[in-house]
């Protein structure tokens, strides 16, 4: 093990001797059985090198993550955890990094069941958050004060500080469970001062120890500066107390740096311009270094452990803050080159090892444009919001030239401009562009960067023209799209994977006009792009036709049709890698099934929902396997296992602010389904104008329906019944009636009171509603005893009596066969075949008898 700087547990010693402070040992021993610790004290102090050496020696299994400013931003904070925790645990590693930072409840869920299901229960475990001053981000310490709350009993976190933890930790010390280590705790004592000295070879007369002592003040970092300033300084020349405080750097400078190579002294200023010192990056760096090895750098850098630290739990290096503001303070020695080259390098490790924002970030410092253009190209095409205003910011500080020596920037920058909802300015530097290349063209031909351009813009017009066409009715997208195929055919470059995968919204019909016939049109336009679209982008959207008219079927009650075509794009989807197309497939299917009351349909549609868990290309797979999962919970009345994240109250969505429609629809039926009536409709009418979901036909018409279920069971029938009407009116056109059939048991009852009232609705087309609603509740009844009663024995559900009838049923025999063999009366046949109904949910005869065989009360033999 390498040796650790400056400490409190252990002084390191040039002669790699280390002076040992049992009592600190003792502090944190008796520290780490509480669930939350404190170790608090100014830079110099050696809390790091405190806590690192008691963990050393302990046998606590710990995972250690350095903090510095940069994580501030959740993508370079969840990097640097999950880089920590493959140092114990790869494959809970590779789990975390694809779920993101938990900012929300729905990720945070998930970080708590990934992390619980790794945990041994025998042994002691300790997280260390070093530096932690240096976080401010609220949705980090958010992140590390719920962290607190779901960590096992044998857990023991520990907060290392430069100044009081910015954590609310209240409720820890409230009840005694907060160990605290102030700076009094880990000053030297004088006594330990002169051990440390005396193990040196250092043998200060007591008066000049004594003055040490009093300048220094216990202060770790300034008695090894002041031990090395007397061992190196010449016969008969004392200590100089001023030397400690008001020349720290000089100090540096005089006994720390004249003893290093120049190769050396040059690599550390070029380190002190990067974040995380990972031990392949600083190799990387240190092999640039003219005149000296790679290796013997490093072996040389080993050596300077009072001051730079190799931390193994994270296989990186950490420089002593003193010593890095030193270090910084020489950075205008390097030149250009040198700068650029260690920013350059730092950027592709980081791209390397999927921290995105730090290879943006290091990319604009190194002037490298061409490699964060090319980063950022490669990302999927439905980027979260804080990272599009990310890029954007990097966008908008970066010089002119960039657009004219790479052109592609401007398909990002629009890109990151549609994905930010500013369509206009998009559209505007899109045809600009167009018209200057089209324009050159003609004269001279294209070069191959000038066909991706244009390809790429008019793919770009292409969505625009599709994201507007809820406004206008003109659905007029095809030709950009055609376009965007004929100028990729000329181009003989690569599309990459991450962009060919189309994203879907809240509906794949967006629609917002409700005359009749609207949907078709749609479709039929989106028919005609699709296959463009898919040569033109590696697939992309194909099957996303056929998902269109399975969503059109399916608001329109046509089962079989919608069934058809759902089966139709997830064969396609998985074909060509569309799994949001092969998602929202899925999606229909289940509710199909559901429909159908088809119990091994539903297992196995959810069995495939599952295995899409495990597509690492699919970005958004656990989001929307939640959405969807809490849906179907909703629905079945299984309140208990929605996702906790979807409860709670609204936060900033993970998806795009495009996409997230979908997201908000379920989160109100949810609340619906818990009877938080009041909070579902506060939503709904946050969500009447936006362009996410009450834009379109579909989303309007199903808020308009949530927002009458609501309006109903508070008691306002006034207001139920007026938004009812509202939405009969969006759905009778085109014959848009699943969306008050799905609502079931609730929809029966409110259209039973509405038949009572005056309204402009047809009595006849109410019946019908009503109706409907009654067959799907009965069906949705049906599903839901299978699943309550699929670990009951038969004879639970059904008595004796009602098994018997119902084996008759399945033979054959009639009702009148059914009496005579059980000798009953047929009235008394009947009254047992409507409670055999009723149990089961049942519709009919064929109904009962399927249900009961899927249950296992009847046996097919």
């Amino acid at each position: 093990m390498p040796e650790l700087f400056h400490s409190n547990i252990n002084i390191t010693l040039d002669n790699q001797v280390y002076l040992p402070r049992p009592q600190i040992d003792e502090l944190l021993e008796r520290a780490v059985l509480n669930p939350v610790v404190s170790v608090t004290a100014g830079a110099g102090y050696g809390k790091t090198h405190s806590v690192y050496s008691f963990l050393q020696k302990s046998r606590y299994d710990t995972l250690w993550i350095q903090l510095s400013g940069r994580d501030n931003a959740e993508d370079r904070f969840w990097g640097n955890f999950t880089t920590a925790m493959a140092m114990i645990d790869r494959e809970t590693a590779a789990k975390l990094r694809r779920g993101g930072f938990p900012a929300t409840e729905q990720r945070f869920e998930r970080y708590s069941l990934i992390f619980k299901a790794k945990v041994k229960t025998g042994n002691r475990h300790v997280f260390v958050y070093d530096d932690i001053h240096h976080v401010q981000e609220k949705t980090v310490l958010r992140f590390l004060e719920r962290s607190l709350a779901v960590m096992p009993v044998n857990f023991c976190t520990i907060f290392i500080s430069r100044t009081e933890l910015p954590l609310n930790l209240v409720r820890y010390l409230s009840k005694g469970l907060l160990a605290k280590l102030p700076e009094e705790d880990l000053r030297f004592s004088q006594e330990e001062m002169i051990e440390y000295f005396n193990i040196q070879d250092i043998h200060p007369p007591p008066q000049t120890s004594s003055l040490i002592y009093h300048d220094t003040e216990g202060w770790a970092f300034a008695i090894h500066l002041a031990g090395l300033f007397l061992k190196n300084a010449p016969s008969g020349r004392g200590y100089v107390p001023s030397a400690i405080r008001s020349n720290m750097f000089k100090l540096i400078e005089s006994e720390v740096m004249t003893d290093l190579s120049p190769e050396l002294a040059k690599l550390l200023i070029k380190l002190s311009l990067i974040e995380y010192l990972n031990l392949e990056l600083v190799r990387e760096i240190a092999e640039a270094a003219p005149g000296n090895s790679g290796s013997a750098l490093l072996d040389e850098l080993e050596q300077m452990s009072s001051f730079v630290l190799y931390e193994s739990y994270l296989h990186a290096y950490h420089i002593h803050h003193l010593f890095l503001d030193y270090l910084r303070s020489r950075q205008a020695e390097l030149t250009e080159d040198e700068i650029r080259e260690v920013y350059s390098k730092a950027a592709r490790w980081s791209a390397d090892n999927d921290q995105k924002t730090d290879a943006m970030s290091y990319y604009e410092k190194a002037g490298n444009y061409n490699g964060l253009i090319d980063l950022i190209y490669t990302m999927p095409q439905a980027i979260p919001d804080k990272t599009v205003r990310f890029i954007l910011e990097i966008l908008d500080r970066a010089p002119v030239s960039m657009y004219r020596e790479n052109p592609v920037a401007h398909l990002i920058h629009t890109r990151c401009l549609i994905l930010n909802m500013r369509y206009g300015e998009a559209e505007k530097e899109l045809r600009d562009l167009i018209d200057s290349y089209e324009k050159k063209g003609k004269s001279s031909g294209f070069s191959g960067t000038e066909i991706r351009v244009l390809f790429g813009c008019y793919n770009s017009l292409g969505v625009i023209s599709q994201l507007n066409a809820y406004k206008t009715g003109n659905y007029d997208f095809v030709p950009y799209f055609e376009k965007a195929a004929y100028y990729q055919s000329q181009w003989d470059g690569e599309i990459s994977a991450s962009i060919s995968i189309s994203s879907i919204g809240t509906y794949v019909n967006t629609v917002g006009m409700s005359d009749p016939g609207e949907l078709e049109r749609f479709i039929e336009a989106l028919d005609v792009s699709v296959p463009f679209k898919a040569s033109s982008m590696a697939g992309c959207a194909w099957g996303m036709g056929d998902l269109a008219r399975c969503e059109a079927a399916f608001f329109k009650a046509r089962i079989k049709e919608a069934e058809q075509w759902g089966l139709t794009a997830l064969g396609k989807a998985r074909q060509k890698h569309q799994y949001e197309v092969e998602n929202r497939s899925l999606f229909y299917l289940l509710r199909i099934r559901l429909f159908q009351s088809d119990a091994a349909g539903i297992k196995d549609i959810i069995k495939q929902l599952e295995a899409q868990l495990e597509i690492p290309g699919y970005i958004n797979r656990n989001i929307y396997h939640d959405i969807i999962m809490s849906w179907y919970y909703a629905q079945t009345g299984q309140h208990e296992k929605i996702s906790v994240w979807l409860k709670s109250d609204y936060e900033e969505s993970e998806l795009s602010s495009q996409i997230h429609g979908i997201e908000i629809l379920v989160r109100i039926k949810c609340a619906a389904a818990e009877r938080k009536f009041a909070a579902a409709l506060a939503s709904v009418e946050n969500q009447e104008n936006s362009e996410c979901l009450g834009c379109f036909l579909l989303g309007r018409l199903e808020l308009k329906i949530l927002e009458s279920l609501c309006r109903y069971q508070m008691r306002d029938k006034t207001g139920s019944l007026a938004a009812f009407e509202e939405a009969y009116s969006l759905a009778e056109p085109n014959g848009l009636w699943m969306a008050f059939i799905e609502q079931g048991k609730n929809m029966r009852a409110m259209v039973t009171t509405f038949l009572k009232e005056k309204t402009s609705i047809p009595a006849v087309r109410l019946e019908q509603i009503r109706r409907n609603a009654s067959v799907y509740m009965r069906k949705l009844k049906a599903f839901t005893r299978q699943y309550e009663s699929r670990n009951a024995s038969r004879t639970e559900l059904l008595s004796p009596r009602e098994t018997n009838i119902l084996t008759g049923l399945f033979q054959g025999l009639t009702r009148e066969d059914i009496a005579g063999a059980e000798e009953l009366s047929i009235n008394t046949v009947k009254s047992v075949i409507k409670s055999i109904y009723n149990k089961l949910g049942a519709i009919n005869r064929a109904d009962a008898i399927r249900i009961a065989t899927e249950m296992g009360i009847l046996a097919v033999k």
